[in-house]
């Protein structure tokens, strides 16, 4: 997969919101470093964010870790991480892009807070009109 310097994309500000490479949808893995390291990786697929999302401390730690699909934004299990690689939180979001879950832990890697929503988006069966929220990923 090509991989490039997030700084080459255009975000050009009409509607499609796609991001660009000389013109034209760009598909791949966009970088962005600090003091000669990487500390950031989005993916794109056709212009838009589509696939993993890395994040990464001054030091070189993973620091961050989830996936977006477009046209909905983060979906499935997100986790952010402190210097040490501890757990600091957990979000989690179904298929349609629905934060549906968020845990806080504590040093210790203890619960210390957890909270669940419902879903705003829902899908629609195409032969029942139906609608039901999105299956976690």
């Amino acid at each position: 997969m090509r991989q490039i310097d997030i700084d080459e994309l255009e975000f050009p500000g009409d509607s499609s919101g796609a991001a660009l490479l000389d013109g034209k949808p760009f598909t791949g893995e966009a970088v962005r470093h600090a003091d000669g390291r990487r500390v950031e990786l989005r993916t794109f697929i056709e212009g838009y964010e589509d696939g993993p999302v890395l994040r990464w401390s001054p030091s070189g730690k993973l620091i961050v870790q989830g996936s977006r699909k477009h046209p909905h934004g983060a979906v499935g299990p997100w986790h952010e991480w402190d210097e040490e690689g501890r757990l600091l939180r957990e979000t989690v979001y179904d298929a349609l892009g629905n934060q549906v879950m968020t845990r806080e832990l504590d040093r210790s890697g203890n619960i210390v807070k957890e909270e669940r929503t419902a879903p705003t988006r829902l899908r629609q069966d195409p032969e029942t009109g139906e609608r039901a929220p999105a299956p976690w990923l």
